[in-house]
């Protein structure tokens, strides 16, 4: 186990932050514990929740991104059913996106807030407390960079799954701890992202939290997310805008070449199966 406290805190609460490293499977863990993460993402104000699209040209260039990754998220799932939940939403802004692609689709996102995001207004919305009530409705269960935000991997894990039928297709997609840019950038790369990111996933790791709560993994795949323009408005102690989302859209092909290379890209994502009862 290695441990480091050279970390940016991306935060507004003041707390020591260090993440411990297993050398074996990879997988790395943020302390000190959070019991209850909501207290960090109060008035949907951190980039979970993309404030920056507020900018309309920002918004436009996003969809226009979330358009071509909806395109390929389609093609590695069988097929999505009848109904889809975009679990931890966020922004919605992906879910609005998926949901204009799937026209025969009832596509809902969730989240922990009482009323939905400004880009889920007059879309389908459920607080996480209607989650809750859900039991076995859904067709598909996709849960995008939400697994890496709370500590208790398991707990989390069984509140995805409860909405799924069996059967159902599960979606998961982490940021991978052991890419290529976690040596490059060191604490600046964007997807260490503390403390939100609670827990920091290699492949390893990722399948067997999985496997453990007895999904059949279908496929895996490396995913390119953009984070280069975070990660150098980290390096320059920049706050995210418009100029650090047109660089990073600059330096994707970079990126792309990178993890194509290395064979170790920014983002991992499974297709995987709940079991039939």
């Amino acid at each position: 186990m290695t441990s480091s406290t050279e970390f940016i805190n991306r935060s507004e609460i003041d707390l020591p932050i260090e993440v411990r490293q297993c050398k074996v499977c990879g997988h790395a863990t943020t302390y000190p514990p959070m019991p209850d993460v909501r207290a960090l993402y109060g008035e949907r104000s951190s980039q979970d929740y993309q404030p920056d699209i507020r900018n309309n040209l920002s918004r436009q260039i996003k969809d226009w991104a979330f358009k071509r990754q909806v395109k390929k998220l389609l093609r590695q799932l069988p097929r999505p059913g009848q109904r889809l939940l975009d679990f931890g939403c966020g922004s919605g802004q992906f879910t609005r996106v998926l949901s204009e692609s799937l026209p025969h689709t009832f596509v809902v996102g969730s989240d922990f807030f009482d009323t939905p995001p400004p880009e889920l207004n007059g879309h389908n919305y459920m607080t996480a407390d209607d989650v809750a009530l859900q039991s076995g409705t859904f067709d598909t269960v996709m849960a995008m960079h939400v697994l890496e935000h709370d500590d208790d991997t398991e707990a989390l894990l069984a509140k995805i799954l409860k909405p799924a039928k069996p059967g159902a297709y599960i979606v998961i997609e982490v940021p991978n701890v052991e890419c290529v840019w976690t040596k490059v950038f060191g604490r600046f790369w964007d997807a260490w992202y503390l403390p939100f990111h609670r827990h920091h996933f290699s492949m390893r790791s990722l399948a067997a939290a999985l496997s453990g709560a007895g999904l059949e993994i279908l496929n895996t795949y490396q995913i390119t997310a953009p984070t280069m323009g975070r990660t150098f408005a980290n390096i320059f102690g920049k706050k995210n805008n418009l100029f650090w989302l047109g660089l990073g859209i600059v330096l994707h092909p970079v990126q792309w070449l990178g993890e194509k290379v290395s064979g170790r890209a920014t983002a991992i994502r499974v297709i995987a199966r709940k079991p039939a009862e």
